[in-house]
């Protein structure tokens, strides 16, 4: 791949010969750094502190061929990340849950919208206690409740893992059904999750 990278010799060539802020010397950095890891790669991408937006970087226009090599380098990065969440979407379609497929965002897996009779079938499979079947898990108390049954199955299934969920009731208003946002989890809870919910059902 050829490459086209304008040259970044000098910031007061782009910013101006005055003295430059805090921000604006940050971009300069910043631009000089991707403009040399895109040569060293071999990326047809030019990275320029930008003059309109003082202290931010422009990136510009690039090839599609650019654009592909730079998403399986970033992809590449976060393999383990990608694995995680597929393996994850797998257990799930799986285990029939009415979930979210997961995603991954800053390195980790975004778990998504769950609705309440899926996150207590999830709390059975992580071993945690069932309420009574004719509990009306959409009612404040209740849902309250599930969380914290939830979260401490969550915990014992991941060994110690961390999760924040939040219940949104029910409205009347727009017609949406009560549910719960999981949130996100790093990707060593999300490979935990995982190997608990792919254990027999006896042994969940």
């Amino acid at each position: 791949m050829t490459t086209d990278i304008t040259p970044v010799t000098s910031l007061t060539d782009r910013l101006g010969s005055g003295a430059l802020p805090d921000a604006r010397r940050a971009a300069g950095s910043a631009s000089l750094d991707l403009h040399h890891a895109c040569a060293a790669a071999g990326l047809s991408l030019s990275a320029l502190p930008s003059i309109e937006r003082p202290g931010q970087v422009e990136i510009g226009l690039v090839s599609p061929e650019t654009a592909v090599t730079l998403t399986r380098m970033i992809r590449r990065t976060i393999k383990d990340a990608l694995r995680a969440s597929e393996r994850l979407r797998a257990v799930f379609l799986a285990r029939g849950l009415d979930m979210s497929d997961p995603y991954v965002r800053q390195g980790q897996i975004v778990l998504g919208e769950i609705s309440l009779t899926a996150a207590d079938r999830l709390t059975g499979l992580l071993g945690g206690p069932q309420p009574d079947p004719d509990t009306e898990l959409s009612y404040w108390p209740e849902a309250q409740l599930l969380l914290a049954r939830f979260c401490e199955a969550f915990k014992q299934a991941t060994g110690g893992g961390f999760i924040d969920p939040e219940f949104h009731p029910d409205c009347l208003r727009c017609n949406a059904e009560a549910l719960i946002t999981l949130g996100s989890i790093p990707v060593v809870t999300a490979r935990r999750l995982a190997r608990a919910l792919e254990r027999p059902p006896e042994a969940a």
